[in-house]
């Protein structure tokens, strides 16, 4: 299965568990030296080979001209030039994500597992403009050390070295974006320490370390 074909099979996935509704995001993956992105307008739940338009990173050009590549084609070029190692790149709107940066909270680590994958924290981007430069360089900042971003009253980004790998990661972000609102409404929820952390990198000979920053 080529690219384009994975992210039509996630593309379908991300809407099917309702962590964007229809137009409202955009995919992207490398092949080679090119960066496959879904056209503007494009429904992720209805991708065909036909919605990706191939962009060059460095000359910009894009095949066929007559198809407009999403409007934060800008976004995603900067999460690949801030994360060298990324393949995939996920632009969407989880709705509990979304909740989180409405009350200006980032997403810290709750659990191991959202560790390994995710790191401490998926932290939180003020709210700018989307689809500006403005926005694909902040956002390009703050995944330079860290996998995954909340975009404010906007949505997330979410990068991986495979389409499973990002889809996961999105998935795992969305699910402890509702553990932390469900916790946050009881009380003061307990996210883990920098020590425990620590612990479970030596614990398991470095695999969460590597796995949280090796893209």
């Amino acid at each position: 299965m080529n690219v384009i074909e994975e992210l039509i099979e996630a593309g379908r996935a991300i809407v099917a568990a309702g962590l964007v509704k229809g137009t409202g995001g955009n995919l992207s993956g490398r092949e080679g030296e090119i960066i496959l992105i879904t056209r503007s307008g494009a429904d992720l739940g209805r991708l065909t080979p036909a919605d990706f338009v191939a962009i060059h990173p460095k000359s910009k050009i894009q095949n066929p001209k007559s198809v407009r590549p999403s409007s934060e084609l800008a976004m995603h070029l900067s999460a690949y030039q801030a994360r060298p190692e990324a393949q995939v790149v996920f632009h969407v709107h989880p709705p509990k994500a979304i909740s989180l940066g409405l009350l200006g909270l980032a997403l810290p680590a709750l659990t191991p597992d959202f560790y390994l994958h995710l790191g401490p924290a998926v932290p939180l981007l003020p709210y700018i403009t989307p689809t500006t430069e403005a926005l694909a360089a902040a956002a390009g900042d703050v995944l330079r050390d860290n996998p995954a971003v909340l975009l404010q009253n906007h949505g997330v980004v979410v990068v991986g070295q495979s389409v499973a790998q990002a889809q996961l990661r999105l998935e795992l972000l969305e699910e402890h974006a509702a553990i932390y609102l469900d916790a946050l409404a009881g009380g003061r929820p307990r996210s883990l320490t920098a020590g425990e952390m620590r612990q479970l990198d030596e614990v398991t000979g470095g695999r969460y370390q590597v796995m949280s920053e090796k893209c």
